[in-house]
Order: structure tokens, then C-alpha cells, then sequence
């Protein structure tokens, strides 16, 4: 895709976040809401342990994870159904004769969505609870610049995950259980709750074979400074190994579904 191009749908998408401006609010409380339900969760929880570190967390460390790998889960905020709605309207035939690549033009819808509520909401909750909170964010220049390229990956991988659901459309008039069944996996086996290092070791395995942890956890984790320069390495190379896989699997869901929707005639 034309990056101006690319550029002009994510300001398009931007612009229609914008006009929500109730729902933005709602989220910011929301998002305090939540920081202050797991912040004194963990709290309760540490109050009990016989030592001040649990599975490597200190209770600062374990605070300062919750509030950040939240505030994550918000700047990957997408509208995940937008691909059902295009196909249930039609609209969805429309990308066929688009001179675009239909996933890069729903990238950008996304990134312009995702922009919103980083600027909206993340940078606003992370910055009271700064000030609020007892947490460590260990401010160092190269470690920033490799977050960045993981959160990137991160975001890539959490896109084609909703390109992937968006794409049962084809097949099923109503997706809205995978939906959910796609955001309880997200949710649980990135580390969106509960940190990795808490899982029992029958589920590590499992979390392992998964691109979830990729999405939230590590990420989270290099910027907090569990993870070091160099174990960032390996985890960047695993996600652009996902990305390609996951990559593939777009490709060829979307190709099965220009098919069916030719084939059906629409």
C-alpha cells in the first residue's frame, strides 16, 4: 500500500474516534477502574506471602506490570468487527476491485483506532498512576527504542489475530462467540491478567506453542526490565517469526474468502 495512502486511512480512522468523546471519557474511568481493582488485588496478595518476592515480583515490580501491561492492552484497542460488519452490508465486495491490499487498509483503520485511545486514555492513566502508584519504569534509551520495535510486533500480531476472527464471517452468519472465545485467549495467555510467571507448569507448555505471549507479556516485560537487552533479541526474532506465520494464515483465509464470496456471487 501507498504509505500516503496508508497515512490518510489511519487519519480517517483517528478522526472517527474523535466524535466519541463520551466513550473516551467512560474508558479513561474505566481504565482507573481496573487499575484499582488489580493494584489492591496484588496488594491483598502480597500482604499474605512470607516473602516480599513471588515468582521473581517484588510488590512494586508486580503493581508497576499490572498498570503497564494494561495500559498496552488499551493502545491496542481495535474495533474488531469491523470485517463482519463490511461483510454482512457487502461493503466487503467492494475490496476486491480496491487497488489496496484489504489487510493493510484494515491495518491502517486499526492503527488510526489504536492512536486514539493511546493518546486518550493510555497516556493519561499511566501518568496519574505515576504519581498515584508505587511503580518502576526503568528509563534507559536503548531499552525504550527496543520496546518500541516489540510493541510494534506486538501490535501487528494482535491486528492479524482480529483479521483472522474477522474472516469467520465468511463462513458463519453470526462470529460474535469466537469473538469472545478470541479475547479470553488473548486476555489470559498474554499475560493480560495474571504475569506468565505465575502460571502453573502444565500450562506453560501450552502458552509456548501460542503467539499470545508475544502480544502482551514480553512486551510488557522488556519495558519493566525483567527482560534483558539480550533476551529482547530472541523475543523480537520470535515475534517477526510469528508475524510471518500468522502472515501466511491471513493470506490464505483471505484468499479462501474472496473465493466463497465469488462463488456465492457477491
Amino acid at each position: 500500500m501507498n504509505p500516503k495512502l496508508f497515512i490518510k486511512f489511519v487519519s480517517v480512522s483517528f478522526q472517527k474516534q474523535v466524535t466519541y468523546r463520551f466513550d473516551c471519557f467512560v474508558g479513561i474511568v474505566n481504565g482507573f477502574l481496573y487499575v484499582f481493582i488489580f493494584t489492591s488485588l496484588w496488594k491483598a496478595l502480597y500482604s499474605q506471602f512470607d516473602t516480599t518476592t513471588h515468582n521473581g515480583y517484588t510488590l512494586t515490580a508486580i503493581v508497576t506490570y499490572a498498570i503497564l501491561v494494561m495500559a498496552v492492552r488499551i493502545s491496542f484497542t481495535m474495533d474488531d468487527s469491523i470485517i463482519y460488519r463490511k461483510v454482512m452490508d457487502g461493503s466487503i465486495a467492494m475490496e476486491l476491485v480496491r487497488p489496496t491490499s484489504f489487510f493493510f487498509m484494515n491495518l491502517a483503520e486499526n492503527v488510526g483506532h489504536s492512536l486514539f485511545h493511546m493518546m486518550a486514555r493510555t497516556v493519561p492513566i499511566v501518568i496519574i498512576s505515576v504519581f498515584l502508584f508505587d511503580i518502576y519504569i526503568p528509563f534507559e534509551v536503548q531499552r525504550l527504542l527496543v520496546f518500541i520495535v516489540s510493541f510494534i510486533a506486538g501490535y501487528i500480531l494482535v491486528s492479524m489475530m482480529n483479521f483472522i476472527a474477522g474472516m469467520l464471517a465468511f463462513w458463519f452468519i453470526e462470529i460474535f462467540p469466537f469473538l469472545l472465545f478470541k479475547y479470553a485467549f488473548y486476555t489470559f495467555f498474554s499475560g493480560g491478567i495474571v504475569p506468565i510467571d505465575f502460571f502453573p507448569e502444565f500450562l506453560k507448555p501450552i502458552v509456548n506453542l501460542l503467539p499470545f505471549q508475544y502480544m502482551l507479556y514480553y512486551p510488557t516485560t522488556i519495558l519493566i526490565g525483567r527482560a534483558s537487552l539480550v533476551e529482547a533479541q530472541s523475543i523480537i526474532i520470535a515475534q517477526l517469526i510469528w508475524i510471518v506465520i500468522m502472515g501466511v494464515i491471513c493470506s490464505l483465509m483471505w484468499g479462501a474468502g474472496k473465493k466463497k464470496l465469488i462463488i456465492q456471487g457477491g
